[in-house]
């Protein structure tokens, strides 16, 4: 682990940061992740509002909302996110969704396409959050607009840097708020704060082969619109 005063290059930071599927169970000492929000704070949100707000969550209670999320769903209880589940997507993102999945599970995971018994089992590891050791939870206050779910972009792609710079890593899942009254059954997040996302975080288990899948990006030239003088 990198010592807390010890600097990283952004480049590096950019360049090291992946989603880690796969985490030791040694907990991160609270007085890092308190410093790590100490920093990522400094994200720009628009008029200044900070809309981010976080419940840091670890030990028996995240045990708890996992065992309860696998008893709604052996049940029968569908995802009831506080925010919807897009339902369609272009061309373009389905491709390389799917082309995502592609290395990931054909490449990192070894699993066939055919083969959902295993396709199932990795789901059930995302609802254990990955075996992270600590979740933070970013919740949003219902009166706000969509501007301030982009400046809560910017604070979690803070915070991921600065995890990274110290040795962490971390996961940005949609996955684990699917049943957000689950989560309020046991973390005190009140109904006007809607949780927009989780971020699973600790120390990545370098051994895991998951661990050395690194997603594709597109060049510049196929995402830039136009470019004039």
């Amino acid at each position: 682990m990198k010592d807390m005063n010890d600097q990283m290059s952004l480049r590096e930071a950019l360049q090291k940061r992946r989603s880690i599927r796969k985490f030791k169970p040694d907990p991160v000492p609270r007085e890092i992740l308190h410093a790590i929000l100490e920093e990522a704070r400094w994200a720009p949100s628009a008029i200044n509002t900070q809309p981010w707000e976080v419940a840091l969550v670890g030990g028996e209670t995240l045990k708890q909302i996992v065992r309860a999320t696998f008893e709604e769903i052996n049940s029968g209880g569908a995802p009831r996110p506080d925010f919807d589940i897009p339902r369609f997507m272009k061309e373009v993102y389905i491709r390389r969704m799917r082309e995502n999945a592609k290395g990931l599970f054909g490449g990192a995971l070894r699993i066939e396409r055919h083969d959902l018994e295993k396709r199932g089992a990795f789901y059930v590891t995302m609802l254990h959050y990955f075996d992270a050791p600590q979740v933070i939870y970013l919740c949003i206050d219902k009166s706000l607009s969509w501007i301030s779910i982009f400046d809560c972009g910017c604070f979690v792609q803070n915070l991921c840097l600065l995890a990274v710079s110290k040795g962490l890593g971390t996961c940005i899942q949609q996955s684990g708020v699917h049943f957000p009254d689950i989560i309020r059954r046991y973390v005190p997040i009140p109904e006007e704060k809607k949780i927009l996302l989780n971020i699973s975080i600790g120390y990545p288990d370098d051994q895991a082969p998951v661990n050395q899948f690194r997603s594709h990006r597109d060049p510049p030239e196929d995402f830039i619109i136009s470019e004039m003088d």
